[in-house]
């Protein structure tokens, strides 16, 4: 799936699937190196997780309670019972006349099933958006707010980025697998700035210079307008005029005539009112 959707060969409408997106990126987390990808994300979210427990975790995509609930994922890890709800391009729905407030829902099923299983619940939500918007949370009840983390899709980008700029010893095909999921999800335009740093490697002392600008006046070729005093080739430096040069109205252009003496200024009104 992806090459196909980095390829452009899935339409628009599947690509804007929050569905297809949940996939691409857990998947790649269930069927990667557990111990680099999974373990090392699920710690960068403060879950203590080790080695074993992400090796034997289980992924439950699109499980369904008994109210017919569907969150999208389940994780089963260590001590950790996480239910993930992923958005892409919507939102979580609202309550109904006939159902509670999807969020509301998927709490309360999740935390009878990980009590069921003697796991410490957790709700995950993922979004598309830079900051948490606190208003899309407002059904998550208080005594649950204490085992709600969120996060964006820009976060697992950033994540895999700095995996690949790693010195992490890994195969060649994991490190294909999370160089395509990242080239998606830039795709996506779901990647932050990292700032400066992440992006440069500064090996040795850098080189001092006394000018880092361009300069005009050595170039052969140049397309920006950089001033009469240095496009101009004179003999004598152009000087400036020290009143003010309005311009007539009456004139479709002003003529300059070689006459000695100033200039006299216009006094009629120099504006023109339209409408």
């Amino acid at each position: 799936m992806y090459l196909a959707e980095l390829r452009g060969k899935l339409s628009q409408n599947i690509e804007r699937m929050e569905d297809v997106l949940t996939s691409n990126v857990f998947s790649f987390f269930k069927y990667s190196n557990r111990e680099v990808f999974l373990r090392r994300f699920l710690n960068e979210l403060g879950f203590d997780v080790s080695p074993g427990d992400v090796n034997e975790a289980q992924f439950v995509f699109w499980p369904r309670f008994d109210d017919n609930t569907e969150p999208d994922l389940i994780i089963v890890v260590g001590r950790y019972y996480l239910l993930v709800e992923a958005k892409y391009f919507s939102g979580f729905a609202g309550e109904t006349a006939k159902t509670k407030a999807q969020l509301l829902r998927e709490i309360e099923g999740g935390e009878l099933d990980a009590r069921n299983q003697n796991k410490e619940f957790w709700f995950l939500a993922v979004t598309a958006d830079h900051y948490i918007k606190e208003y899309n949370f407002r059904d998550v009840p208080q005594n649950a707010r204490n085992r709600f983390k969120w996060i964006n899709w820009q976060k697992v980008s950033a994540f895999l980025y700095k995996i690949l700029e790693s010195d992490i010893n890994i195969r060649g095909e994991e490190i294909a697998f999370a160089r395509d999921l990242y080239d998606l999800l830039d795709k996506k335009s779901l990647r932050d700035f990292q700032g400066i740093d992440p992006l440069i490697v500064i090996d040795s002392n850098l080189n001092i210079h006394d000018v880092i600008f361009f300069d005009p006046r050595s170039a052969r070729f140049r397309g920006d307008f950089i001033g009469f005093e240095q496009s101009l080739t004179v003999e004598k430096k152009i000087s400036t005029i020290g009143t003010t040069i309005f311009r007539d109205g009456r004139k479709r252009k002003f003529e300059f005539e070689n006459k000695k003496g100033k200039l006299t200024p216009f006094e009629k009104q120099i504006f023109i009112k339209e409408g």
